[in-house]
């Protein structure tokens, strides 16, 4: 019975999705800043790069009503698409950033490494202008927290994430 109920909600949700579109993820110039040729954000709900050439990122806005909050939903970045990740952040003033896979998933890879690894290592993201800190590292047995220091090198401000 849960699969009859699982495999009617997906058609429901597929049917009412087809009236959306997402013809910005589809150019050319934003093709390789997508990890899947299938999952691409809405036109209506998608997260706008500000000040930037391309204004393209594979994000989508949820706004939350009840909560009175709103999420990002976004795809693992890919090595080209680490230093849009960060601006995004930035921009939207993100808090806190829930990766729900790892890196690498039974020998596929699911996101790069768009963090540092190690306590005090930087990484730099210098075509948005942007450092990466790795303040501290909370392994648990099913997850791990890490405090990121994100700063803006083009107004020498940061911020924890």
């Amino acid at each position: 019975l849960s699969e009859v109920v699982e495999k009617w909600t997906f058609r429901e949700i597929r049917h009412k999705s087809s009236d959306y579109t997402h013809k910005v993820a589809k150019y050319p110039e934003n093709r390789n800043r997508n990890r899947y040729r299938d999952v691409s954000p809405y036109d209506h709900s998608r997260v706008k790069l500000q000040n930037t050439e391309n204004d393209y990122i594979n994000a989508s806005l949820v706004v939350i009503e009840e909560a009175q909050r709103y999420y990002i939903l976004t795809q693992g970045p890919l090595p080209n698409t680490c230093c849009h990740f960060w601006l995004m952040v930035w921009q939207q003033q993100t808090k806190a950033v829930v990766m729900l896979n790892r890196t690498v998933e039974k020998e596929s890879v699911k996101c790069a490494q768009y963090w540092p690894t190690k306590e005090e290592e930087v990484m730099t993201f210098s075509e948005t202008g942007f450092r990466v800190r790795l303040v501290s590292e909370d392994v648990k047995s099913y997850y791990t927290v890490h405090l990121l220091q994100l700063e803006n090198i083009n107004v020498s401000f940061s911020q924890s994430v």
